[in-house]
């Protein structure tokens, strides 16, 4: 981490101090209800308003900002198509076909959906997919990387206060007590690039002389990469389908025309947000050609150039909301997919309650996170990229589960996720080390995405393995 990137005062300080009681203040307020049933603790008893659907939905999509930073920062506009444009359409087309679905049916997860329609062997192996998506390593660094940003203190440090921070309010208060700290940091993710970019604005000025200012690969949509760059990015964006983020608050809201609604709005607010986000990386890259620690820190040395006592501290406090936002989102999923959909399922007739075992998920989750981040911290890209593994597996049998009129087997529905999500592993691995062949395939392997092969695997196989029977009814 560069140092001196960014210095604070007294009375940033103070604001950052405030953000951390305040936030755990709501977390331990919640409380799930004296039943302590799993629904009141996994879904918040089903019971999510709009209002509340859409904090939570919108805060949780943004862990990685830094990154986001770096993109655009490194590459312009393109950095806005490729994580924001191409997942305002998988999500619009989410809400449109799939959000009101999974209201109806009932599951309290995918595995629960899983195994309701493919059986207990499949929904324990979908469990284990989820996990590679869930288990959130990653953001316990990126959180303990900001705080050693204003603390001063060793990475190993400030990884273990992060996640022990995180973790602690949803052992307690479960998604109830995410989906308030959720709420509160919604607010505080606008109030903070909002005021970056007014202070940006005032200290450069507007917006439409940028331009002017930047590199000319910059300002294109497709930068220096190309459309089909572009259009991998597209099938990326898809495994919005399988998130569990996404299906757990479309579960836990209180209508499924409340769930089709929220992620129709959080796409108005993902839109605002972005425009900030886009706008104030660009002025980093116009006026501060030269940062330390390069475009990941983008945002933070902006800050620093701009904002004046107290602005900075509420922007710090802005970075930390978006990251633990998705952090506490992500860590109550890993905890309960350990808990209720591999470790209940593994001991059925354990007398161990649905929360506890959850609790128990939580702990399991959360220490493994710190060992992960603090060891092998260049190996959290791994874990971070196991979304092109898993989403595969997952794709199709899952897409298959809202529609009756698609017959696919147990035995079918096993084969095409194990198959389609060790193809992507595979893929990954050749991508890594490198195969001992001639380049072309050397460079196939490392140009094509580990997601690709193993959706067109997934849809293949899916296709060929739905009964004839039921082909003229698709």
């Amino acid at each position: 981490m560069p140092e001196k990137l960014i210095t604070f005062g007294a009375f940033d300080y103070a604001v950052i101090i405030a953000y951390f009681v305040f936030v755990l203040g709501i977390g331990f307020h919640r409380k799930n209800s004296a039943s302590g049933q799993k629904e009141d603790f996994l879904l918040a008893g089903r019971s999510l308003t709009l209002p509340m659907f859409v904090s939570t939905l919108v805060a949780t999509w943004y862990g990685n900002i830094l990154g986001v930073g770096e993109f655009v920062y490194r590459d312009g506009l393109v950095g806005w198509v490729c994580f924001s444009f191409t997942y305002y359409v998988a999500a619009l087309l989410f809400a449109l076909f799939i959000s009101r679905k999974v209201r109806s049916l009932g599951a309290t997860s995918i595995p629960e959906q899983i195994e309701q329609r493919f059986g207990r062997v499949a929904g324990i192996i979908s469990s284990i997919i989820v996990l590679f998506i869930t288990l959130p390593a990653v953001y316990v660094l990126l959180l303990g990387v900001v705080v050693q940003l204003f603390t001063g203190w060793s990475l190993p440090i400030s990884i273990t206060v992060s996640a022990l921070l995180t973790f602690t309010y949803i052992y307690k208060g479960g998604f109830k007590a995410n989906v308030a700290t959720n709420s509160f940091q919604f607010v505080l993710m606008y109030v903070g690039f909002a005021l970056l970019l007014v202070f940006s604005i005032i200290n450069f000025g507007s917006p439409l002389d940028l331009a002017s200012h930047l590199p000319a690969s910059h300002t294109t949509l497709t930068g220096t990469y190309g459309l089909q760059y572009v259009l991998v990015w597209f099938i990326i964006a898809f495994q919005t389908f399988v998130d569990p983020g996404f299906h757990q608050r479309c579960a836990s809201a209180r209508t499924p025309n409340i769930a089709r609604s929220g992620v129709l709005i959080s796409i108005l607010f993902w839109m605002l947000f972005d425009f900030m986000t886009l706008t104030t990386a660009l002025y980093a890259k116009a006026y501060l050609p030269e940062i330390a620690g390069g475009g990941l820190m983008s945002y933070p040395a902006l800050s620093q150039a701009v904002l004046p006592a107290v602005c900075k501290g509420i922007f710090m406090v802005t970075i930390i909301a978006t990251v633990m936002s998705t952090l506490s989102s992500y860590a109550f999923l890993s905890g309960a997919t350990l808990g209720n959909d591999i470790i209940g399922k593994l001991m059925p007739k354990s007398k161990i309650s649905s929360v506890r075992l959850m609790q128990i998920g939580l702990l399991i989750s959360g220490i493994s996170c710190i060992i992960l981040a603090i060891a092998i911290p260049s190996a959290v890209d791994l874990i971070y990229k196991t979304a092109s593994i898993a989403v595969p597996g997952l794709f199709f049998p899952l897409l298959t589960t809202y529609s009756k009129r698609l017959d696919l087997s147990h035995r079918n529905a096993i084969i095409i996720m194990l198959a389609s999500s060790l193809s992507s592993l595979v893929w990954t691995i050749c991508g890594m080390l490198g195969v001992h062949c001639n380049f072309i395939i050397n460079d196939l392997f490392i140009a094509v995405e580990p997601m690709l092969p193993g959706i067109i695997i997934s849809v293949l196989l899916g296709v060929l393995l739905i009964k004839k029977k039921d082909l003229a009814n698709v």
